[in-house]
């Protein structure tokens, strides 16, 4: 298997498979398949597993897996303009829901439950589901604009906007708390919840989650109105 990342505002990755070599990739994340390469959808973790994907975190059922019966490539590319990492795995990973764009090797993918009560809670619109990915292989992550990485020391602290994160390795704490003061968080822009992750351990953000855009487009189309106050609370009973 030989991957490379075609770099740009919406980059892809095109990996070369050799005879008898497969790879997986998020349902709906191919761009093109070149050569003797076959198609199969498949639910990972049965029906269970497919069933927590869909549900907690918004992911579809099923992954499809490409295999070369002969020498081919496939293209696969994230939903939204952004960057894509190739992650070399061993051991475990926790990343944002959307992250996992596809993987070659012995990798197993499930949902990652919350550490703290509060966990999964949408914080300026986001919902913060996790999924863990185990094993040994090659992991690619899609992330809106640009990647930023923190090398946590231990005990140290890093404050993010919930849908800022990527990809966090095990060792890093998190949780998920309550912003200080209704004020700030109407006024603020930043929403009711931020995550709070302390090291040690590895932390990728990215710097343009989707749903952030989302939002300005919906704000624009709606003539404005969130431009006051976070969510549009004060900005609808002003607008009426």
């Amino acid at each position: 298997m030989e991957a490379t990342v075609r770099e740009g505002h919406a980059p892809a990755v095109v990996v070369s498979l050799q005879p008898g070599e497969r790879m997986t990739a998020e349902a709906g994340a191919m761009m093109f398949v070149s050569g003797d390469i076959s198609m199969e959808v498949e639910m990972p973790g049965g029906v269970m597993g497919g069933l927590k994907r869909k549900l907690l975190a918004g992911e579809s059922l099923f992954l499809t897996r490409y295999r070369a019966n002969g020498a081919g490539a496939v293209g696969i590319t994230g939903p939204f303009p952004g960057s894509i990492r190739q992650h070399e795995l061993d051991g475990e990973i926790i990343c944002e829901k959307h992250a996992y764009l596809g993987h070659h090797g012995e990798v197993e993918i499930e949902s990652a439950f919350a550490q703290k009560l509060g966990m999964g809670i949408g914080g300026g619109g986001e919902g913060f589901f996790l999924q863990r990915l185990k094993g040994k292989g090659t992991v690619w992550l899609h992330g809106g604009g640009d990647f930023l990485d923190f090398d946590l020391a231990a005990g140290q602290l890093l404050i993010i906007d919930t849908g800022c994160m990527v990809m966090i390795e095990p060792t890093v704490n998190y949780e998920v708390k309550l912003q200080g003061g209704v004020a700030k968080s109407l006024f603020g822009g930043e929403g009711l919840f931020l995550v709070h992750m302390t090291g040690p351990g590895h932390v990728t953000l990215q710097t343009l989650p989707f749903s952030r855009t989302a939002r300005r487009v919906l704000a624009s189309a709606g003539g404005g109105r969130d431009e006051v106050g976070a969510g549009g609370i004060l900005g609808g009973i002003l607008g009426e």
